[in-house]
């Protein structure tokens, strides 16, 4: 992503887990724990915290605003991220 196409500070950005295989769901709900667990200690509020079942994967979402996701994706290491709107949050 070149600056230019940086989204603005407080533009919603989802950090993305994907998680495979006959465990996904349980291993995404563990997943979901520790990043609650992280939420409360760092005192964020999400925009979402959740577990998405897909049919071949389980996807948990993180959404903050862009300059949180900023400093804590070198901590937290998402697969991927996206910025979230209204189509993304199904």
């Amino acid at each position: 992503m070149s600056a230019s196409e940086q989204p603005q500070e407080n533009t919603p950005v989802a950090m993305l887990w994907d998680f495979f295989g006959p465990n996904r769901a349980q291993t995404a709900e563990h997943h979901l724990i520790h990043l609650n667990e992280f939420a409360t200690l760092k005192q964020l509020t999400p925009l979402a915290l959740e577990v998405l079942q897909q049919q071949e994967r389980c996807v948990v979402r993180f959404v903050l605003p862009w300059s949180l996701v900023q400093k804590l994706r070198p901590i937290l290491k998402p697969h991927r991220g996206q910025i979230w709107t209204k189509s993304s949050q199904e």
